[in-house]
């Protein structure tokens, strides 16, 4: 069920900031802004973007869209699928409340979205030379986004969707004209095997390096995440080797997002379209199906939401670099700067939950524990044995059973978060912030993304309210 990754009309005026350096461990870079706001960068620009149909590629496309009013177009990729055509998915795409604010105040603007039928894991993309001259002539700013986020993929299905699917998005970026940027959005993940995860392009390990060559053994999966939480964090971490080593002369910009959850402000403040990792554990803690989680009080849920980090995105993407070996690494993240636990979160959310009777089973508390007996014990007494009761009393009634199902699908859950709720990560993000404070007061006010300045009581109030409004009310499976 539930799967587990602005810039308003401005006149122009004479601008220019000074140089703003950034540290990527081993050097810096300079980057200096030709333009007078971040909407001039993109005006007249076309953009290509993968993963436009996920949820984070959407809020991408409609911050675009909404602020930077003289973008020309945005080319999307999108898969077909058997029997609706690639203009029909662009339009069920865009049918969802998180356009319609753009839609009531400037509809035509989504005709700048033109769709490229392709798919991440056939040859070349699957894109025909047609669209691939279209792209390789008018595009010159790249956000590669696509990426599977099961973390319950096979390991060659998430090899070849992350890995496979990001170098052939490199090789046609390459072949573009005029490309000026290729914005590649990673996770904050990638390098979990370190405690403190800097800004800066970590090596692969030996064993990474040799990935290729076990690339259709499915059986090597645990061979490569021994030190890692799951598989598609290695495939971000060896994506990330991949696109800073095979870029060529391809200005590069790396973004690490870490845990994306709700937009906070703007279009739709609560919006969500899936059941990403923390909208499911939390709703699950609300409706009672989640009794205890492992974890303590004191592990650091780094929670950002999609609206801030979409900003930056379009704001990172929009830095002069200069054509170099420095390549800009960006974690956006909260561990460092505003940190939460995973404990507070839940109980703010089940605070909400009860004040707006998102379940008559809410829970006042969600036990913790780093004990596999306690937190096995407490599931079999707390989930599985009034699962099972209340599933003899549908079945005597007539009704299909269905508690031991979202019982079992939440334990489920459970352990492919483990990883996340047990370990404290310092996630830093001082390339971020500097970034950030270089920015002019309505670019700041536009591109609101300084995750520092969040409060989190309101937040997940907000939190709360769109995951029961547009996932449970709206039946999102």
């Amino acid at each position: 069920m539930y799967r587990v990754v602005r810039c308003l009309v401005v006149s122009r005026v004479p601008y220019s900031l000074g140089t703003n350096r950034y540290s990527t461990g081993s050097s810096t870079f300079a980057t200096d802004k030709p333009y007078a706001r971040v909407s001039d960068y993109y005006a007249g620009r076309s953009v290509f973007i993968t993963g436009g149909t996920g949820f984070l590629g959407k809020v991408i496309i409609e911050r675009l869209l909404y602020n930077c009013t003289e973008i020309e177009n945005i080319f999307v990729l999108i898969r077909p699928k058997k029997g609706v055509s690639t203009q029909k998915r662009l339009e069920e795409m865009t049918n969802v409340p998180l356009f319609t604010k753009l839609k009531q105040r400037r509809p035509d603007d989504l005709k700048k979205i033109i769709p490229v039928e392709g798919d991440m894991t056939a040859p070349q993309l699957g894109i025909k030379s047609y669209d691939q001259e279209t792209l390789i002539n008018k595009v010159s700013v790249v956000f590669h986004s696509a990426a599977t986020v099961r973390f319950a993929d096979t390991f060659k299905e998430t090899m070849d969707a992350n890995v496979g699917g990001t170098r052939k998005v490199l090789n046609l970026s390459k072949k573009i004209k005029n490309i000026d940027k290729f914005v590649y959005i990673s996770t904050a993940y990638s390098n979990s095997d370190k405690l403190i995860i800097d800004e800066v392009l970590y090596q692969p390990s030996e064993k990474m390096k040799e990935i290729d060559k076990y690339y259709e053994k499915i059986l090597m999966q645990k061979y490569f995440t021994d030190d890692v939480p799951n598989i598609y964090a290695v495939s971000k971490a060896l994506c990330e080797h991949i696109v800073s080593t095979e870029r060529g002369s391809m200005p590069l910009i790396m973004v690490r997002p870490s845990i994306v959850t709700p937009i906070l402000k703007e279009p739709l403040p609560g919006w969500a379209d899936t059941w990403i990792a923390a909208t499911a554990i939390y709703s699950d803690m609300a409706r009672g199906v989640m009794t205890i989680m492992y974890g303590n009080d004191k592990n650091v849920c780094d929670l950002v939401p999609v609206d801030y980090l979409c900003n930056f995105i379009i704001v990172a993407a929009a830095q002069k670099i200069p054509r170099s070996d420095d390549i800009p690494v960006f974690n956006f993240s909260s561990s460092s700067v505003n940190p939460i636990t995973w404990q507070r979160a839940g109980d703010l959310f089940l605070k909400e939950s009860k004040n707006l009777g998102y379940n008559s089973r809410v829970p006042n508390k969600v036990l913790q524990t780093e004990s596999k007996l306690v937190a096995r014990t407490t599931v079999f007494l707390c989930q599985y044995l009034p699962s099972i009761l209340k599933d003899i009393g549908l079945i005597i009634t007539g009704k299909k059973p269905r508690y031991l199902k979202d019982s079992r699908r939440s334990t489920l859950l459970r352990e492919l978060m483990k990883p996340f709720s047990t370990t404290s990560w310092l996630i830093k993000s001082d390339n971020t912030q500097a970034l950030i404070a270089s920015l002019d007061e309505n670019d700041k006010s536009i591109f609101f993304c300084n995750v520092a300045d969040i409060d989190w009581e309101k937040y997940m109030q907000t939190f709360c309210l769109g995951v029961k409004k547009y996932l449970v009310d709206g039946k999102v499976k």
